[in-house]
């Protein structure tokens, strides 16, 4: 199982797989904690500035649950990047598309299913990219832009990294027909409480 992503969604994803007791976990992240992190980011505190999130998030976890096996990988992900591991499942929890298509093309290529999450101030949205998916997130967002990392409150990364981290553990019981999000984006709307489901083509 593999976290891509251990900021405001992946904080919450990844310690919610520990708790659960996953056996095994990986992080990637390239990044260093910052103040601004810590209002969304909950795996982190004051005293974890400057660390590499991937170090910060494994201290804390393996606090949590000392039995888990964590792996960290501090990179940021391209179309070139070798698991440590290989996953069957790996939850989306990037902040950036160019990260997200490359992402997207490795779960593709290694037939791994693949949790997209991603949030933007209160709206947000889940879906679940199997291997053999035709519509897939370059599809989905085609020609979206963006030109800084999404605003977010650590209460929406809650809620929408809690829906990612449900679906990844209806995987890893269930397998494929266990998945709620599977060829469907949930598109979350935390101002007036509601998730419409869309079906993919």
């Amino acid at each position: 199982m593999v976290v891509a992503g251990v900021g405001g969604l992946g904080s919450v994803v990844a310690e919610a797989l520990v708790r659960a007791g996953i056996g095994k976990l990986c992080l990637v992240d390239y990044d260093v904690v910052s103040v601004s992190d810590l209002n969304r980011q909950i795996l982190y505190s004051h005293e974890d500035l400057g660390i590499k999130k991937v170090d910060a998030a494994t201290k804390r976890l393996l606090a949590i649950r000392p039995d888990v096996e964590i792996v960290g990988v501090q990179s940021r992900i391209t179309s070139d990047f070798k698991w440590p591991v290989e996953p069957s499942i790996v939850a989306d929890c990037l902040d950036n598309f160019d990260s997200r298509f490359a992402l997207d093309e490795i779960c593709r290529r290694q037939e791994v299913a693949l949790v997209h999450g991603g949030i933007d101030g209160l709206y947000g949205q889940v879906c679940t990219i199997l291997p053999d998916a035709v519509t897939r997130l370059p599809n989905l967002f085609k020609g979206v832009g963006q030109k800084s990392t999404p605003a977010a409150l650590g209460a929406g990364c809650m809620v929408v990294g809690g829906i990612q981290a449900l679906e990844v553990m209806n995987f890893i019981l269930k397998g494929t027909k266990g998945l709620s999000t599977s060829s469907t984006l949930l598109a979350i709307d935390l101002h007036e409480f509601s998730i419409e489901r869309l079906q993919l083509a």
